[in-house]
């Protein structure tokens, strides 16, 4: 009987082992397959290739977002763009109003990373004054970034996200 249940105890014991070690393994298989999947995918924005300086190019994301209950649309028509190092970087975006009033907005930009707000100086940005449109006018505006000369090896990508507030009167 008691060696029923210690031969009993030794195969679950090898059988939990086997699993351990088939988790181990398989845990240890899914880095390189994890990334040859992103890179298929062309979802590996982390990588530092983008950075380095003899690739020459820094991938910008532009992001638009529009404060609840402003009658407006802002999109980026040029939604993500690639720029040489020291390079100039123009992108396009549309306003709409969506009332039958004027409206008067605001564009506030935000970088992620933050350090990249150092690296992507704005020439020319709509967010530089507020903007005043007339009833359903529709109006396409642009960002000219310079791009610094150095850029950290581990950034590969930055995102210059635009939020769209109304304009309040002065007090």
């Amino acid at each position: 009987m008691q060696s029923t249940l210690q031969q009993a105890n030794r195969k679950l014991a090898i059988r939990m082992m086997v699993i351990a070690c088939m988790m181990f393994g398989f845990g240890y298989v899914m880095v390189p397959f994890y990334d040859a999947f992103c890179q298929v995918l062309g979802i590996d924005r982390a990588n530092s290739d983008f950075a380095n300086t003899s690739a020459a190019v820094i991938r910008v994301e532009f992001d638009t977002n529009v404060d609840d209950g402003l009658a407006a649309t802002l999109e980026a028509l040029d939604p993500v763009l690639a720029a040489k190092p020291g390079g100039l970087l123009k992108a396009r975006f549309r306003l709409v109003n969506k009332s039958d009033q004027p409206l008067k907005v605001r564009a506030v930009p935000s970088y992620a990373p933050a350090r990249s707000a150092g690296l992507l100086q704005k020439l020319e940005c709509f967010c530089f004054d507020a903007l005043t449109l007339a009833p359903n006018e529709q109006r396409d505006v642009t960002v000219v970034l310079l791009v610094a000369n150095e850029l950290p090896a581990e950034l590969g990508a930055a995102t210059l996200s635009y939020t769209l507030h109304p304009e309040l009167a002065p007090s």
